[in-house]
């Protein structure tokens, strides 16, 4: 739908940027040695680790007016064991979002495509672990001017090394449809986590995307930045919370020249047995 609406960046980034420091500053400290190894855990995209990542994106200077595009993703990432040797780890993105229109005013705002991931990954995994398997896009916008609304699917890859405090490795997935040429995109992303103390950690985990069936010149963006953030308790309930900026360094002429990701995981680790 076509809405003459606005919208709210600065109070979601308020509503982040205070979340962020009430865990950061009055989460339980007691828990530290939790908290440091969860961050390295939960830096490793393919851990056996339930979680329920809410991802605000504030895309900067969008357009010829210097608009901001909002994307919250919601993405649960669900592990399960399918044989002794093989996890497989279920990855989904639901993009919520607010494109505006390029102009003074108005904008669309809506759900975009489902972004389904699914990796069969080694169950026992050294300093090195990689998965494989599956990519969907599927088709669920409400309105057309929010991307493409085919259902696409693809390979995805990912492999990473864990070295004492770094996580250091990449993912991508390439995505095509077959009823037509709507979805033709490459996704790709490098990672790399230093774990500090106490659950803090400095990181950078930039999104590569193209759309091949844009013109010559207008198929990538590629964001260069840096983040970090924290791992905390509330209560019993671990939260991860994180901020990170980017300046698209290559991009498109209609599309945002900067991001603000400003991201709160929560997280579900195994029980111990016994």
């Amino acid at each position: 739908m076509n809405r003459k609406l606005r919208t709210p960046p600065k109070r979601l980034i308020a509503i982040f940027l205070y979340i962020f420091v009430c865990y950061s500053l009055y989460g339980q400290d007691s828990k530290e040695e939790d908290a440091a190894a969860l961050a390295k855990q939960s830096a490793n995209p393919i851990a056996n680790l339930i979680s329920i990542p809410i991802q605000a994106n504030l895309n900067f200077g969008f357009g010829d007016y210097n608009r901001t595009r909002t994307v919250v993703n919601i993405q649960p990432v669900i592990p399960f064991r399918l044989s002794s040797k093989v996890n497989v780890i279920n990855r989904i993105i639901i993009p919520l979002m607010y494109l505006p229109d390029n102009a003074e005013s108005g904008g669309t705002s809506g759900i975009g495509n489902i972004n389904y991931s699914m990796f069969f990954v080694p169950s026992k995994a050294g300093k090195f672990t990689w998965g494989i398997g599956p990519a969907f896009n599927i088709p669920s916008l409400t309105d057309d001017k929010l991307g493409a609304n085919a259902f696409g699917i693809g390979p995805t890859a990912v492999g990473l090394l864990m070295l004492d405090k770094w996580v250091i490795g990449a993912t991508f997935n390439r995505l095509w449809s077959y009823n037509g040429s709507s979805v033709n995109s490459f996704f790709g992303q490098y990672f790399i986590t230093y774990n500090i103390k106490k659950g803090w950690y400095v990181n950078t985990n930039p999104n590569i995307v193209a759309n091949f069936n844009a013109p010559d010149g207008e198929q990538w963006t590629v964001p260069f930045g840096l983040g970090g953030g924290k791992v905390t308790h509330f209560g019993s309930q671990p939260v991860k919370l994180q901020a990170q900026y980017y300046y698209n360094a290559v991009r498109p002429t209609v599309s945002a020249k900067s991001t603000l990701m400003l991201t709160m995981v929560f997280l579900f680790p195994p029980k111990p047995k016994g």
